[in-house]
């Protein structure tokens, strides 16, 4: 069980807003809800918009009686990023807003440990938290993260810019953002749907005056066959070309001189090359041809000099630590 900070947070001004996007959630969302409700310091207000449901999802909602839940149904299925945008479109009726995915949650002392972290930074600044990865069942997956009680501590914007276009992207339901009942300046991509998220924190820390981390683990992702990799795992443009496009979109955004631009764009190619290659992997025995059309992806992405780099790269770690072989 997570190690609650000895020392008391400071106590909150002003108003906590979860809201939660769904589409036929009824396989997870009630553990969500219920992870929400027994917050320490639960949201003020929790507002679910709903992709047009097929299953029980508003049943379950509208049954849900540990903390008042709010319904809010789309006139029509727009999908995951669009869907996400309208969620960002209440940011602006709340002093700090918190989104969240269908099927993950939060430990008990999220929101308190992250309230107190951001109370006396400027408007626009997040926090986030480190993640747990759970299986469908909810049973933790390793590695397991460890939980000490320590505070939130300053991080590096160009540091965490730099984890974003390097695709070490923090996960949606471990920020919450200081919004102060304005609205927020940058909205997911709604043409990237696998890397929509990298490009959305990339775009939101450019523009944050503050960044703090909280290295606990108090947001677990669930991973599960109907997840946004599964679904793009078969799509050349989203699960492989498109990660190209975010790491040149998201290493614009940063403050750097030109000599350190180029630097960084040589490390990138061959990083690109190099997640190609383990994909390749992944692929080669389910699918040869599939595995090629990544492997010329890459080719035409990197050139062939980065290319040649990240896949000796990833030979060598092979050779140390064996291959990442994907699990099906």
């Amino acid at each position: 069980m997570p190690t609650v900070p000895t020392e008391s947070p400071k106590p909150c001004s002003g108003s906590v807003m979860t809201v939660i996007p769904v589409y036929n959630g009824e396989p997870y969302l009630e553990d969500t809800l219920r992870s929400l409700a027994t917050q320490t310091h639960p949201p003020e207000r929790l507002i679910i918009i709903d992709d047009g449901s097929t299953d029980k999802t508003e049943e379950l909602v509208r049954s849900f009686q540990d903390l008042p839940c709010e319904w809010h149904p789309n006139a029509n299925n727009l999908g995951l990023f669009p869907n996400l945008n309208q969620a960002l479109t209440w940011a602006s009726q709340t002093d700090y807003f918190h989104l969240m995915l269908a099927d993950d949650r939060v430990e008990p002392d999220f929101l308190e440990s992250s309230l107190a972290t951001l109370i006396d930074e400027p408007v626009h600044s997040f926090s986030w938290c480190d993640t747990q990865w759970i299986d469908a069942s909810g049973k933790q997956l390793p590695p397991l993260q460890p939980d000490h009680p320590v505070a939130g501590r300053l991080f590096d914007k160009r540091q965490f810019m730099k984890r974003e276009c390097e695709l070490q992207t923090i996960s949606v339901g471990s920020v919450l953002i200081k919004t102060q009942q304005k609205p927020l300046a940058c909205r997911f991509r709604t043409d990237m749907p696998q890397v929509a998220d990298c490009v959305f924190f990339g775009e939101l820390a450019s523009v944050a005056p503050r960044i703090k981390h909280i290295p606990r683990p108090l947001c677990q992702i669930r991973t599960h066959a109907f997840n946004m990799t599964h679904r793009n795992i078969r799509n050349l443009d989203a699960w492989v070309r498109d990660e190209w496009r975010a790491m040149n979109l998201i290493a614009s955004l940063m403050d750097e001189s030109p000599w350190r631009r180029w630097v960084r764009k040589q490390k990138l190619k061959a990083l690109f090359a190099a997640r190609c290659r383990v994909k390749e992997q992944w692929m080669s025995q389910e699918d040869p041809s599939y595995a090629q059309a990544i492997y010329q992806a890459s080719l035409e992405a990197a050139g062939r000099c980065h290319h040649i780099l990240g896949r000796a790269a990833v030979q060598i770690r092979d050779c140390l630590k064996g291959p990442r072989l994907r699990q099906s």
